[in-house]
């Protein structure tokens, strides 16, 4: 694996980390401030965690299970969504953009049913970890859709087109790193929330 690339290429990739905060802001803005504008999103994105949480309410090791849900939930998307970023980078902006949503409502309920100490409890352990990485792999998920677009526009001329083959060689280098990164990041948060927010979060009531 190359870290010196992969953290030369990260330096030259702050504009996409920029865009993909800025596109989670926005959405978390939307979900904290016009909720009911994406209510069947948001309650079927609900939904569908509760059907994933409910599966493991009667594991004899629930701690232990709760971990494993959240990182191999975290990585696996993360992981995913980079390569689904081909797709002209319109999934990693989706994925941004349900997540902010998801957050935004969240923390609203969170508020109103409790306090705004309860709302960093719940998020800020894990969150300042978890939230960066899955901005990151977005980033790189619209750097992936960027070089498509390009490689598309360049087959008309094969000298641009050699430029761009030179890009992705060159991104593509970057990836094994940049997963691997990922990954270990994602498995410290989600040791962090499966322990110290599970526990800060128990006597909370919404």
């Amino acid at each position: 694996m190359n870290w010196s690339l992969a953290w030369q290429q990260a330096k030259q990739m702050k504009h996409y980390f920029i865009a993909s905060a800025l596109v989670m802001i926005v959405g978390i803005y939307m979900g904290a401030a016009s909720s009911e504008r994406f209510d069947n999103m948001i309650l079927g994105q609900l939904e569908a965690l509760k059907s994933i949480t409910d599966s493991i309410k009667d594991e004899p090791n629930q701690q232990w299970s709760i971990f494993w849900l959240i990182f191999w939930n975290n990585a696996s998307k993360s992981l995913i969504i980079i390569a689904l970023g081909a797709f002209l980078g319109l999934p990693p902006l989706f994925f941004l953009v349900v997540n902010g949503l998801l957050i935004g409502y969240m923390s609203v309920l969170v508020v109103e049913k409790a306090s705004w100490a309860a709302l960093i409890k719940t998020i800020v352990p894990h969150g300042i970890l978890e939230l960066p990485a899955v901005i990151i792999a977005c980033a790189y998920g619209l750097r992936l859709g960027i070089l498509v677009l390009k490689w598309m526009v360049s087959l008309p001329s094969p000298s641009r087109k050699g430029v761009v083959y030179q890009q992705f060689a060159r991104y593509f280098r970057t990836l094994p790193a940049v997963s691997v990164a990922l990954v270990i990041v994602l498995f410290v948060a989600a040791v962090i929330e499966s322990t110290l927010t599970f526990w800060l979060a128990s006597g909370l009531k919404i």
